[in-house]
Order: structure tokens, then sequence, then C-alpha cells
């Protein structure tokens, strides 16, 4: 990137960084009740992956408006688990999801505006030649972690955020075909986000 369209990355960077963490703060404000304390309010939210991805991009905009370096490989999968996290929830939950008040404005970042402007950046701004075809298994980093994650603490607290992830009632069998199943959806979208951008370079060139 030149120096211009560098400097404009981390200014939209900053901005797209600053709204994820926000929201997530104003989400915990909202969340908390009587004998509990903000922290551990903060905490419950990340039995979810969209919050999970939010917090990581958000992190990960952050870092780069400071001027540091970045894999792009892992803003590609960051893209990708946010571009999921908008399907999935609209596709399939919004309909029967109304929120209101502030829950409606946080609902509304975390599921449409951070992945929309997350993504634009990673279109705009990320350096084409570091990604290629082979840079697909990466896309599974997030959601292996969050998978490993989610069973250790349904295994220890009962609570499974997910219906696709709840072992005792699945079984491993289909747990594993649910995995499987998740991960070429990943890939899937992947590879989509990867053609769309050259797309749009070779338009813009």
């Amino acid at each position: 990137m030149n120096d211009q369209v560098s400097t404009f990355g981390r200014l939209g960077a900053g901005i797209v960084g600053i709204v994820a963490l926000g929201t997530l703060v104003l989400q915990t404000t909202i969340n908390t009740e009587p004998g509990t304390s903000p922290l551990e309010n903060f905490a419950l939210l990340f039995r979810f992956f969209t919050i999970w991805s939010n917090f990581a991009g958000g992190v990960a905009m952050l870092w780069i408006a400071a001027g540091r370096p970045i894999s792009e490989r892992m803003t590609f999968a960051l893209a990708t688990a946010l571009t999921i996290v908008a399907l999935v929830y609209h596709a399939l939950l919004a309909a029967d999801h109304h929120p209101v008040g502030l829950d409606w404005w946080t609902n509304l970042n975390f599921h449409t505006i951070i992945p929309a402007t997350f993504v634009l950046w990673w279109a705009v701004f990320s350096d084409r030649a570091h990604l290629t075809w082979r840079s697909l298994p990466w896309v599974m980093v997030f959601p292996i972690i969050y998978t490993a994650f989610a069973l250790i603490y349904g295994a220890s607290t009962g609570f499974y955020a997910y219906f696709f992830l709840d072992l005792p009632s699945l079984g491993w069998g289909q747990l594993l075909l649910n995995m499987i199943g998740l991960s070429l959806f990943f890939v899937a979208m992947g590879a989509v986000l990867l053609a769309l951008r050259k797309l749009l370079r070779r338009d813009l060139a």
C-alpha cells in the first residue's frame, strides 16, 4: 500500500475498531444485573461466537490503526468469520429476534455494521500478493478455537450456545458431522470472499 492508502486504511481501521470495542462495552453495561460485576457480564458474552469474532475484529483493527503489522491471513480469517456471523443471523435468526432500545443498536453493530465495514476494509486495503487459494485453511482458525472453548465450557457448565455444538444432545457422531459441515461452509465462504476481492481489485485497477 502506498502512504496515502495506508493512512486512509489506518483511519478506517481505527473507526471500525472503536465501534466494535465500544459496542462490546455498551452490551456489557446493558446486560449487567444486580449482584454481578461488569467484568463477569463481559466474560459471559464470550460464550457466543458473534462476540469472539467482533472482539477479535475490533482488536485487529485497532492494531492496524496503531501502525502495527498483522498477518494478511489473519484479517482474511476474521473477514470470513464476520461474514458468516452476519449471514447466519440475517438468514436464520433475525426474523424471530426483535431487540429494542440500546439492544437494537448493539445487535445492529454486531451482526451488520461491524461485519460489513470490516469486510469492506479487508477488500480495499488488504495486500493481494500475500493471499492465494492456499490461504483458505486459515479461515478455520477462529471456529476451531471457539469450538474447543465451547465444548470445554459446555462440559463444565451445561450451557451450549448453539444447538449444533450441544454434545450431550447430539452425541459425538452427529457433532463431528456438524463440525465437518461447518468447516466446509467456512472454506466455501472464504473462497467466495477471495473471488469477490479479485473481481473488485480488477475493476478498480
